[in-house]
């Protein structure tokens, strides 16, 4: 008995042209730009947030030399003066801070070096009471005359006091208040 073998043939596998591997590499290509842009984004995000929370430690230091300024302003603080550290003796143009470089903020103003942030007083943290506008008034609140002096003359005293935070980064955050100290110009203060 003799046996035969059909050999089929394969005409079907070589009409193929390959459509299969080139939809693969599409898709594959589609895939890789998906996870590139993923990247991206994630990335971009993160620097958003590292940037956000530079500028939130420089405001909070910023704000902490503020807080301290405002101590030294206190009733129960002595008048800055000339030789008050912080205390600039002549009046300053409106935004000033703007140009003024990090050696006139070493020069002239007072660092902090109780803050408990990322920096401390070292790292350009301080503050600036500039001198003050006075306000004579007559109104409520004055000390009962004394005798010896005549009658009290008071003033109030307007103190402009900008402070300066740096954040990790280097991010610069600048703020500024007016704090209001009353005086009596012939009594013992």
């Amino acid at each position: 008995m003799k046996m035969t073998y059909k050999v089929a043939k394969l005409s079907g596998l070589q009409r193929q042209s390959g459509a299969v591997l080139i939809i693969s590499l599409v898709m594959l290509l589609l895939l890789t730009i998906i996870g590139m842009s993923a990247v991206d984004i994630t990335t971009l995000g993160t620097r958003i947030s590292a940037n956000t929370k530079d500028r939130a430690l420089a405001f909070d230091a910023a704000e902490t030399a503020l807080n301290i300024a405002g101590r030294r302003l206190s009733p129960s603080e002595a008048l800055p003066t000339s030789s008050t550290p912080g205390f600039l003796a002549g009046g300053m143009s409106d935004n000033w801070w703007h140009s003024e470089t990090e050696t006139w903020w070493t020069n002239n103003a007072e660092f902090i070096t109780d803050y408990a942030g990322v920096y401390n007083g070292s790292n350009g943290i301080g503050y600036v009471i500039e001198q003050p506008v006075e306000e004579r008034t007559n109104g409520a609140g004055q000390l009962v005359a004394d005798v010896a002096l005549g009658e009290p003359r008071p003033v109030t005293r307007f103190y402009r006091t900008t402070a300066r935070g740096e954040g990790p980064g280097g991010t610069e955050v600048f703020v500024q208040s007016v704090f209001a100290r009353k005086s009596y110009l012939n009594t013992v203060e």
